[in-house]
This record gives structure tokens, C-alpha cells and sequence, in this order.
């Protein structure tokens, strides 16, 4: 909060009982993320808090369209890349000022500790927590996209099309051009007032002169091949260049009740933006059929907090005992070879009882005779 004041991100209301515009109180708290090589912890606005004769003020907002890529996308175009370049926008939203005239619906109460007398303050930036923030960053950052394509060519397309919220993923095909990316990258969102961070290549020699601050592994010389980065919901080993999953088992009987909703919030949790695990994933959601065909004694569908029968608990526990398996999976994140001279997509789609998905494989050779095949994505 202290960092909201000096950096100006907020400032103090000097008479909050008179008010040019319509004002809102956003409740907030604090949340730990022990996982951020950043900001561990982080200040979380509920904007969606209703009192007992008003709406909130996410109930007032519209959310806006969505003006970036979808995930699989960006996620498929940067598995053509032999370079990959990997970064984050240092606190994206909060280098967007707001109208003032809207300012005013993001008041604060805040006092540093409990002897001081509390306080209210204005935010004067694009606010987490709002429904109408992601909107609001990322149309800001197909804006500066739109204005640096004469000066930053290269920059404003992977501004538009390789972003997913303020995350980069993307590449070239080879280390020169990699840099060059970085070096326009770096330029065009400066001159919006953005700073990019926790760079990371699968070639070091693309983030060497970076400050080992603004890396998302803390390396020198040494390449550490094992350290691992989470991003766009995926693991990523820059020192072999391949795509991890990283899994525990979550339950057991003698975790007690198994029930439909506990089981039905595991499935959920499992994500695979890019159908690498499809047999997995394909595996639980044909339990989920099962459960959701379940009736008791009177013919009504299986209550959501009633314990499943036991041969579903001992399904689901064979299940999960397997799952940690996945964790020693590593996944080619490139699937061509560099320099190709022919690219070709195989796709095959197959149907059961119980389930139907595509797959699509790229085929990619060069001019010395060499053949790659590696599996794109399913679904």
C-alpha cells in the first residue's frame, strides 16, 4: 500500500464528504501467492461487493470485449518458434491512469497500522478486481500496438496477436532475430509507459545482457536445466526447452467422502491448454459422464454432497494414484526443424460411445532429408 502512494497509483481524499462524481468503496485484502518470483503478496479489490441497498460496482460496469488472441493460439504459434522469447508486463493495469471522472468510484479505506485514524483514498489506475479492467489494459496495449507499427514493425504483431493478458510468448527463428524482437519489444511499450520483466529464452545468448533482476530465472553462466517457469498455465524448462506438467495426487480414502462435488472441482483444476495429455484429461471427464448419470433409491440424479458408491471411490483413486505420473513427462515445446523446406499438418478425429477428438500432427523436413513429426495440440 505503501508503494501505491510513492509510485502515485493512489492519493489521498482530502474532503471525502463532498464529492464532484458518483463514488464507490471497494472492500480489499491481501493474498499470498508463495509461488511469484515477483510479488508475493498482493492487494485483491472486490469490486463485485453488494451492500444491502446498492449494487456493486462490477453490477455497473460493462466488461468490454475480448480484444486479445485465445490461449491455444498463442500457445500453438509459439511451438513454430526455435527461439522462444518469454516475459510479463511489470503491473500492467496500474500504469493505466483512469478518467477522474471514474477515479472516483475507487475509493479506499486504509490506515498503515491501528493507532493511525483511517483514511480514505482515491485509486487513480486501471483497478484489479473490476470487471471492466482486462478489457481496459489489454485495448490500451492493441492501442500502442496500432501506433508504434510504423517505428516497431515487428513489436506492435507480436503486441497484437502474442500476448495473453500481460504475459509474451512468443519467438524467431533464430538468436538475431530474437534479440532484435526483445530490443523493438522493449522499445514500443516503453513509450507507453510499460516495462517488460522475468525475460526468459530457451537461448541464453537472447537475455545475456539483461540485468539477472528482470530474468525469470536468476542465472549467470550456469544454465540450469531443471529450473522450470509457469506460464500461461503450462511449465516451461528454457535449459531443455521442453514442456512440463506438474501434478500431486490429491486424494485418497482415507481423505474421507468422496462426493460428487469434491470430485467434480478436481476435474476441473486439471488444464491442458493444449491437449498434449488429452487421454488423461479425456480419462476423468468420462468419470465426470458416469457421476452425472448417477440416481439414488428414488430414481432422482445423485445428490451433489452425497458420498459416491464405493467402486467410483475406488475408480477415482486409481485415478489419482496415477496422476504424479505426469510429472515426469517432458513435451518438445518446438515441433519443427529449423530451416524447414516443407510443413505439412496430419490431423485424425476418431469417435466412441463415451468420447470424440481430433488430433494434429506437424510434419516438417529440410533440405537435408531430415523428418520431424511432433504433436501439435487436440482436443
Amino acid at each position: 500500500m505503501d508503494e501505491y502512494l510513492e509510485l502515485g497509483h493512489m492519493e489521498s481524499v482530502r474532503d471525502p464528504q463532498h464529492h464532484r462524481y458518483p463514488h464507490y468503496h471497494l472492500p480489499h485484502h491481501a493474498v499470498l501467492k508463495e509461488d511469484s518470483t515477483t510479488t508475493k503478496v498482493r492487494v485483491v479489490f472486490d469490486a463485485s461487493c453488494r451492500t444491502a441497498t446498492r449494487p456493486s460496482l462490477n453490477d455497473a460496469l460493462m466488461v468490454g470485449p475480448i480484444v486479445q488472441d485465445d490461449l491455444r493460439s498463442i500457445m500453438m504459434r509459439s511451438r513454430m518458434h526455435p527461439v522462444l522469447l518469454n516475459a510479463d508486463i511489470k503491473q500492467m493495469y496500474r500504469q493505466i491512469l483512469t478518467d477522474e471522472r471514474s477515479s472516483s468510484l475507487q475509493h479506499i479505506v486504509w490506515r498503515s497500522s491501528p493507532e493511525e485514524p483511517l483514511q480514505t483514498y482515491e485509486l487513480k489506475t486501471v483497478t484489479y478486481g473490476t470487471a471492466s479492467a482486462p478489457f481496459l489494459a489489454t485495448r490500451v496495449l492493441q492501442q500502442l500496438a496500432e501506433d508504434g507499427q510504423i517505428n516497431f514493425p515487428r513489436a506492435a504483431h507480436v503486441l497484437r496477436k502474442d500476448f495473453y493478458v500481460d504475459d509474451l510468448f512468443s519467438g524467431a527463428n533464430t538468436i538475431e532475430e530474437a534479440i532484435e524482437l526483445r530490443s523493438q519489444l522493449e522499445s514500443l511499450l516503453q513509450s507507453g509507459g510499460f516495462e517488460l520483466r522475468k525475460w526468459a529464452s530457451n537461448e541464453p545468448a537472447v537475455i545475456q545482457d539483461i540485468p539477472p533482476e528482470n530474468r525469470a530465472l536468476q542465472t549467470s553462466i550456469d544454465f540450469d536445466r531443471e529450473q522450470c517457469i509457469k506460464t500461461l498455465g503450462l511449465h516451461w524448462e528454457p535449459g531443455t526447452d521442453t514442456l512440463r506438467y506438474k501434478t500431486q495426487h490429491t486424494w485418497d480414502l482415507s481423505d474421507g467422502a468422496l462426493t460428487k462435488r469434491i470430485a467434480l472441482s478436481h476435474i476441473a483444476r486439471l488444464f491442458d491448454p493444449l491437449g498434449l495429455v488429452g487421454p488423461i484429461i479425456t480419462t476423468a471427464k468420462i468419470f465426470m459422464q458416469a457421476i452425472w448419470t448417477l440416481v439414488d433409491d428414488n430414481c432422482k440424479p445423485w445428490s451433489w454432497d452425497k458420498e459416491l458408491p464405493s467402486t467410483f471411490k475406488t475408480r477415482w483413486e486409481f485415478y489419482q494414484n496415477q496422476l504424479p505420473n505426469l510429472n515426469r513427462l517432458r513435451v518438445p515445446r518446438c515441433v519443427i526443424l529449423p530451416g524447414p523446406t516443407t510443413l505439412q499438418l496430419h490431423i485424425f478425429t476418431d469417435a466412441s460411445e463415451q468420447a470424440y477428438g481430433a488430433c494434429i500432427y506437424v510434419r516438417s523436413s529440410n533440405a537435408a532429408g531430415d523428418v520431424m513429426v511432433a504433436l501439435l495440440t487436440s482436443k
